[in-house]
């Protein structure tokens, strides 16, 4: 209680807060006054802001191990796996061999390398390496024709020695107009002048789409109206290329079935027509595989083979595919290299073939095909 200028007053303490209760001496109705406790003030936390973390770029050996992931898990996974049981039995050897059909090796190839592995299986000797083995005899089918392959494909060095040809052909859907895109960037990423030929004149998607590509590259285009005489866009095309002293010219056909004799008949008519332009030209004549062809690959090759001789193989959708074998096969059968492997969508998914990483790759002989 207090009295304070003639008031009288109380003091009360309620859950952290003051209240003053006064009244005069002459009244008794009572005046409240509420005075608050002072409050801390917040502290505001800073705003958290996240770091934008980019993941590093995949090297082309990951890429390639990734993109063949498939063929080594259900075809050499399985087959080692096998292998590497005690007592194996006759019906377990043919479920080797019928994994191994599955890969699309030629029969021959097959029986050859059955041979193989059923010798090193019945030795007495502990830790055989049945991967090693079976990587020397994939070599051993492809390694000859492998060191057929001009570096120039794939190099640019600088100096302009003369226009390089290169006809691209292969079946509908094999992924030419794509493959023709991303070789025309990566030349170009070089230094390299480069001309590109849509003689695909039966399609204006495939015109239109390579006009994409090239817009992408900054590479120079000839294409004609839709239906004009795919020949005489190519010799157009070489004609261009060079009076403008490019490096590289790069011709797109039409895709057609191998067993169309008069459409095949009408790719050598377009490669007779270069070579007045150039007598050497085509330099190159590279036929793109669709991987997940299988063993109609081999066949479709023989006939461009025996059409336009081919100089090359560019394999694509590697992996999307367990079929990865029939790349061997055509390699062995035709004595023609493998020059480029796609193993996705983007420009760096396409690279220069080589035979060893292929195959550690293939067979998960690499760290990164492990991790």
């Amino acid at each position: 209680m207090i009295d304070y200028i003639g008031l009288t007053g109380l003091i009360l303490t309620v859950g952290g807060s003051f209240y003053f209760l006064f009244f005069s001496k002459a009244s008794s109705k009572p005046q409240i006054e509420f005075k608050e406790k002072p409050r801390l003030e917040e502290k505001k936390e800073a705003p958290v802001v996240e770091k934008k973390v980019e993941k590093p770029q995949k090297t082309w050996t990951q890429r390639l191990s990734e993109g063949l992931s498939k063929t080594r898990s259900e075809v050499w996974g399985k087959v080692t796996g096998l292998l590497g049981k005690s007592n194996l039995t006759e019906e377990e050897f043919e479920q080797i061999e019928e994994i191994l059909y599955s890969s699309d090796l030629a029969p021959a190839m097959i029986s050859e390398l059955l041979e193989r592995l059923e010798k090193e299986y019945k030795k007495e000797e502990e830790d055989k390496d049945y991967l090693a083995l079976i990587k020397d005899f994939l070599a051993e089918k492809m390694e000859a024709a492998q060191h057929k392959t001009p570096q120039d494909l794939y190099e640019f060095k600088g100096d302009h020695t003369g226009t390089k040809v290169i006809m691209i052909v292969g079946v509908n859907g094999a992924g030419k107009t794509t493959t023709i895109g991303k070789l025309a960037t990566k030349l170009k990423s070089q230094g390299a002048k480069v001309v590109v030929g849509a003689c695909d004149t039966f399609r204006a998607a495939a015109v239109e789409q390579l006009e994409v590509w090239c817009q992408r590259a900054g590479v120079d285009i000839v294409k004609a109206a839709e239906g004009a005489n795919p020949s005489g866009v190519a010799y157009e095309t070489v004609e261009k290329a060079v009076n403008d002293k490019a490096d590289y010219c790069i011709i797109d056909t039409a895709g057609r079935l191998h067993t169309a004799a008069n459409l095949m008949e009408e790719l050598a008519k377009t490669k007779r027509v270069m070579s007045k332009v150039l007598p050497e030209a085509p330099h190159e004549v590279l036929l793109v595989v669709d991987a997940i062809t299988g063993q109609n690959a081999l066949r479709q090759a023989q006939e461009f083979h025996k059409t336009l001789d081919l100089t090359g193989l560019i394999f694509t959708k590697c992996d999307g595919s367990s079929k990865a074998g029939s790349a061997v096969s055509i390699v062995n059968a035709l004595s023609v290299p493998v020059t480029y492997i796609g193993v996705g969508e983007n420009v760096e998914d396409l690279n220069q073939f080589e035979l060893n990483a292929y195959l550690d790759a293939l067979l998960g002989l690499n760290a990164a095909a492990h991790g």
